[in-house]
């Protein structure tokens, strides 16, 4: 299986990457991200997160699940293509003075060598990339063999997913693109990530106060 299989030609992905970019560093996302937190919680105690492991938290926003690994004494490289976003998740970890290291990146380029990492992990972050595949392909590669790759995403019967198919019939999405929330799908997950992984998924219900 090819994980680096093309978008369609149809599909202008830097033009709506730049898009995205964009949007999430209008306003203050940090905000609405803080009160997800427990959720980083959740996902470092549902992949045994121990102490001294590298972690790597990619399109970690404000650092939610950033700072749920460094406070299980993980050794934690925080990762978003929003610099505001990592700036706040930078003054969150000062203040708790947990050590974590901040780095613009692209979740569909990541700038790490092949197996760096124990766990790489993503709350409701990478589900958003435009190329799916290519975002699952280097999740893939930066974790070693025997490594764990935990997410948080929503999943497509959930409000949120509800909210993205109400919000297609009227902002019509680009040709060739598909649904953020199918990564709350276990299917779509073992179609990305292919026979290399095994997929485990479990669902847990969040209540937005």
């Amino acid at each position: 299986m090819n994980l680096h299989a093309a978008a369609p030609a149809s599909v202008d992905l830097a033009t709506i990457k730049g898009r995205q970019q964009a949007a999430w560093a209008s306003g203050d996302y940090a905000v609405i991200g803080t009160t997800l937190q427990i959720v980083g919680e959740m996902l470092c105690e549902a992949v045994d997160l121990r102490s001294n492991q590298r972690v790597l938290d990619v399109a970690a926003g404000n650092g939610n699940a950033t700072l749920a690994a460094a406070r299980r004494f993980a050794e934690v490289v925080s990762t978003d293509y929003v610099g505001a976003l990592l700036e706040r998740g930078r003054e969150r970890a000062a203040a708790d003075c947990l050590p974590v290291t901040f780095r613009e990146a692209d979740a569909e380029a990541l700038p790490f060598a092949d197996a760096s990492f124990d766990v790489v992990l993503s709350t409701f972050g990478v589900m958003f990339t435009p190329n799916q595949a290519k975002a699952a392909s280097e999740l893939m590669r930066v974790c070693r063999p025997g490594g764990k790759i935990g997410m948080a995403n929503w999943t497509p019967e959930s409000f949120i997913g509800q909210l993205f198919k109400t919000m297609g019939k009227y902002i019509v999405p680009a040709p060739g693109m598909k649904s953020p929330a199918l990564w709350g799908n276990k299917p779509h997950l073992e179609t990305l990530f292919g026979a290399k992984a095994t997929i485990a998924a479990q669902s847990k219900n969040f209540v937005f106060r």
